[in-house]
C-alpha cells in the first residue's frame, strides 16, 4: 500500500489535473491534491450504496467524499441519475457535471453473423442471450439465473452466454449456481474475452441483470452493435435504453424473465426498429469523439481558474 501510494505521488508530480474515477481513487486523489497543491476532478460511476451490495468500507468512503466533495474542482457523474443520487446523498459542487460513457461505433457496430457462435461452440441456430459482467454481487447473477430458469418453463429455444472476469469454469460458485437451477446444457462460461464486439454484434439479446450500475459500458456496447437489450432499472440503464428494448425492476427475476420472453417475440420488423432505433441513440449521446471533447473543453476551464487565482488581477 505504501509503496503504491508513493508511485502514485511520484506520477502525479507530473501533472496540472489529478483525474480520479470511482470512490477510493477519488479519496486518494483528494489527498495527493492537497499535498501537491494540484487541480482535482472526480468521477462517480455507481449508483447503489445500498449495504447489502456494497462493503461497508465502500459506503463509509463514498459518504466521505461527500463531505469533501465541495472541495474538489470538478466531480464528473456518469450519468443524470448518478449525478442525482449524489448530489442527494451530499455531493456539493458547482462544478459537478455529466459526462456519459463514450464507445467506438466503428468498433461497436451491427454484424448478425450468427455462425460466430455456431461455428465456434457448435450448438444449434438457435437465439443467443449474452451477459457481459465480472463476478460481482452487484451484477446479481443468481438475478439473472433465476429469470433463464423461470424461462426454460416457456420455452427452451435458446443458448445462453456468460462472459466476463472470473466467469468461467474455475468459478466453483458460479457452477454451482448454474446447476441448483438446472440450466448447464444451454449455458456457456466463456471468461475474459477479446471478441466481444462481435459476441455482442452476433447475439440475439444482451441481458444486464446488475442490482446496481453506474452508465455501464456494457449497455452502451450492445446499443451500438444493434443488439435489443433487456436491462433492470438501475443506474441510468432507463436513460440508456428507453424504448429501445425492455427496462424491469431490480432484483424481480419473473419481471426479467418476462421480459427476455417478450424480446424474443418480437417480430423481424419491432427488432430492426428497436436495433436501428438503440445505434441512433448511441450515435447521437454516445460517441467517444463527443465525449473527449467534452474533457478536452473542461481541463483548460479547470487550469484557467487555477491560473485565475494565482493571478487575480
Amino acid at each position: 500500500m505504501g509503496s503504491a501510494f508513493v508511485q502514485c505521488y511520484q506520477l502525479c508530480r507530473k501533472s496540472d489535473i489529478i483525474q480520479t474515477w470511482m470512490y477510493h481513487a477519488n479519496f486518494l486523489g483528494y489527498i495527493l491534491s492537497k499535498l501537491l497543491k494540484k487541480k482535482l476532478i472526480w468521477g462517480i460511476h455507481h449508483s447503489n450504496l445500498n449495504k447489502h451490495d456494497n462493503k461497508r468500507r465502500t459506503i463509509f468512503i463514498a459518504k466521505l467524499c461527500a463531505k469533501l466533495s465541495k472541495h474538489v474542482d470538478a466531480i464528473i457523474s456518469c450519468g443524470p441519475k448518478v449525478k442525482e443520487i449524489h448530489e442527494a446523498i451530499g455531493y456539493k459542487n458547482k462544478q459537478h457535471r455529466m459526462i456519459v460513457n463514450g464507445v467506438n461505433t466503428d468498433f461497436y457496430k451491427p454484424s448478425k453473423k450468427r455462425q460466430y457462435y455456431t461455428e465456434r461452440f457448435n450448438i444449434l441456430n438457435q437465439p443467443i442471450l449474452l451477459h457481459v459482467g465480472r463476478w460481482d454481487p452487484l451484477k446479481d447473477y443468481g438475478n439473472l439465473l433465476e429469470s433463464i430458469k423461470l424461462l426454460t418453463q416457456k420455452r427452451q429455444d435458446f443458448y445462453v452466454f456468460l462472459v466476463g472476469y472470473e466467469i468461467d469454469g474455475s468459478n466453483r460458485e458460479l457452477r454451482q449456481m448454474i446447476e441448483n437451477v438446472q440450466l448447464e446444457h444451454i449455458t456457456f462460461l466463456l471468461g475474459s474475452r477479446e471478441d466481444i464486439p462481435q459476441l455482442m454484434a452476433a447475439a440475439d439479446l444482451f441481458i444486464l441483470s446488475s442490482s446496481g450500475e453506474g452508465l455501464p459500458n456494457v449497455l452502451v456496447e450492445a446499443l451500438a452493435s444493434g443488439t435489443c437489450c433487456v436491462t433492470t432499472n438501475v443506474g441510468d440503464c432507463e436513460y440508456l435504453v428507453g424504448d429501445y428494448g425492455e427496462v424491469v425492476p431490480a432484483k424481480d427475476a419473473a419481471a426479467l424473465s418476462m421480459a427476455i420472453n417478450k424480446a424474443l417475440n418480437y417480430d423481424s420488423k419491432q427488432y430492426e426498429k428497436r436495433a436501428n432505433l438503440g445505434r441512433a441513440h448511441v450515435l447521437a449521446n454516445f460517441q467517444i469523439k463527443h465525449v473527449v471533447e467534452q474533457y478536452q473543453s473542461l481541463y483548460p476551464a479547470i487550469i484557467d481558474s487555477k491560473n485565475m487565482k494565482a493571478n487575480p488581477h
